[in-house]
């Protein structure tokens, strides 16, 4: 499996507050000399923009979501390419930006290794004083200036300082979102550019508008992305649960930090072309050697651009900021991605180029789908995938292929057969509820089975991943068809720990549905007896 194994901190997402972005200023006073100011207390602590599990998407929330993919192609040092504004977009303190790139570099940075205090702020201080009288530069951009020499001194390739008026336009630059359309038959291409938090709900949404029964093809060719969820969030999409965790990195501690996801794999088995070109980069590179390690997925396209750190964005006082590489992806051998592969970029399997590269992605897929997708789940024979409700668990030694829940009749957790004993066994595809009605010595008969396969479907055609809107719309919505909210699982059981899962029945049909909170989509469809 690829494991693309980054540091302790490592997101880049960039999740920033508004109140760094350029909006209604005070007036810039005129930039007094550098004074050494050692003696004054450091205010401003180094933000946690990279935080992942810092939730700013609600509408209104003064800490906007952004993913800072940038747009352009920097250069190999990282500055070069962008513009110094006269005046920083917020109050500017003389030495303050330098003294939080030298805590950042000693706490944070890949590049500080063993020797952490490499760069040192009294020295960096002196040649901010020394370029406003031998360049003739005001204060800050003198300052600026110093830092840029740092980074591109002590730091590693792609470090660089981004001006607040550079960094505004990063934040703020459009971001498409993921375009979809057809180009065959049961083919669905999926082009996206920059990988943000809400590229995956995308993705799915997508999916589940298109036909990809024949395959699907991800353009990646000019994409980017930096949050290491976002990008775990979209390969989950295509890779089975079986290649966990998803992303994988060590910082310079060699402390590894793992993100995965717990969205349902919608499209594991389908067929899947990946287009890249030498404009993909970051963590489009990692999404594209993902795809790479499924057993029926292909790269297209040309080599990629290098990308074997992950960096994080750090916000200075004066409103400009640092990307730093704060971590190195740690690949999986196995799945034949070295880090050398990643350092040099990702070489495609198959070289497409010209004005037909669609095309030619379209006739690596099968003529065919590899898997026809078809019902699983029948509610008048009551089969359920392998199984067939009522069959006798005990007899076919069902506890030893996976855990077990125990709730006796005695207990009055029973929600369904109260004077029955229940036996909740766990497989790898299945949940199976098994009884032992009263008088019955050892038989345990599964009478509610649910699947959690990615292959289970109604005969209506509904699936996992499937919404709320899209079961309450087929089966009906509540006082239709004895529809009903009770979990099955009693109190004591594992599952009825687990708060992010709730459960809709349909008692005069025998379906139920798991869902999972905050998505609302189908995570288990189960079948049992109508009218039970």
């Amino acid at each position: 499996m690829m494991l693309i194994r980054p540091t302790k901190v490592i997101a880049t997402a960039a999740l920033l507050g508004a109140a760094w972005l350029p909006g209604a200023m005070a007036q810039i006073q005129p930039m007094p000399v550098l004074e050494n100011p050692n003696s004054a207390p450091f205010e401003n602590e180094v933000p946690d923009v990279g935080n992942p599990e810092f939730d700013s998407s609600a509408e209104g929330s003064q800490n906007p979501a952004v993913d800072p993919a940038a747009g352009w192609d920097a250069p190999s040092t990282g500055w070069e390419g962008f513009s110094q504004p006269t005046q920083p977009t917020r109050a500017y303190s003389s030495g303050a930006d330098l003294r939080q790139v030298v805590e950042i570099f000693s706490k944070e940075s890949l590049a500080a290794g063993s020797n952490p205090q490499a760069v040192a702020y009294d020295e960096l201080y002196e040649s901010a004083i020394a370029l406003q009288s031998s360049a003739g530069l005001s204060p800050v951009e003198a300052e600026y200036q110093v830092i840029r020499e740092t980074l591109t001194r002590y730091g590693l390739r792609g470090d660089r300082l981004l001006t607040p008026n550079d960094f505004s336009r990063l934040l703020n630059q459009p971001r498409p979102p993921v375009q979809a359309r057809s180009l065959a038959a049961g083919v669905t291409m999926l082009t996206i550019g920059d990988i943000t938090p809400a590229t995956a709900k995308q993705v799915r949404q997508n999916l589940y508008a298109n036909d990809y029964t024949r395959g699907v093809v991800l353009d990646l060719r000019g994409s980017t992305g930096y949050d290491p969820q976002a990008i775990a969030n979209v390969a989950r999409i295509f890779m089975p649960r079986s290649m966990s965790p998803a992303i994988a990195s060590l910082d310079r501690f060699e402390k590894e930090t793992t993100w995965d996801s717990k969205d349902v794999p919608i499209a594991a088995r389908t067929p899947l072309v990946t287009l890249v070109d030498g404009r993909t980069e970051r963590g489009a590179v990692i999404l594209a050697a993902l795809m790479g390690a499924r057993g029926n997925a292909r790269i297209a396209g040309e080599p990629t651009a290098g990308t074997d750190t992950q960096t994080r964005f750090f916000v200075l006082p004066s409103g400009a900021a640092i990307e730093m590489a704060v971590a190195r992806w740690r690949p999986d051998a196995d799945a034949g991605f070295g880090q050398n592969t990643l350092v040099r970029g990702l070489v495609p399997s198959e070289t497409l180029s010209g004005f037909d590269v669609e095309s030619q992605a379209l006739g690596l897929l099968p003529d065919a789908p590899a898997i026809a997708i078809k019902p699983n789940i029948f509610q008048e024979s009551g089969r359920i995938g392998r199984f067939e409700l009522g069959f006798d668990a005990r007899q076919s030694d069902i506890g030893a292929l996976g855990g077990m829940d125990s709730v006796s009749s005695s207990s009055g957790e029973n929600i369904f057969q109260p004077g029955s004993d229940l036996r909740i066994f766990y497989l790898k595809e299945y949940i199976l509820f098994a009884y032992r009605n009263q008088g019955t010595l050892s038989s345990f008969f599964a009478d509610r089975i649910y699947m959690t396969d990615d292959s289970a479907q109604t005969e209506e055609g509904l699936r996992l991943g499937a919404s709320y809107s899209d079961v309450v719309r087929t089966y009906g919505a509540p006082g239709e068809n004895g529809y009903n909210e009770i979990s099955p699982f009693p109190r004591s059981t594992r599952v009825a720990l687990d708060e992010d899962r709730y459960f809709i029945n349909y008692d005069a049909l025998g379906l139920s549905f798991a869902f999972e909170t905050g998505t609302n989509q189908v995570v288990a469809i189960g079948l049992y007896k109508p009218g039970s």
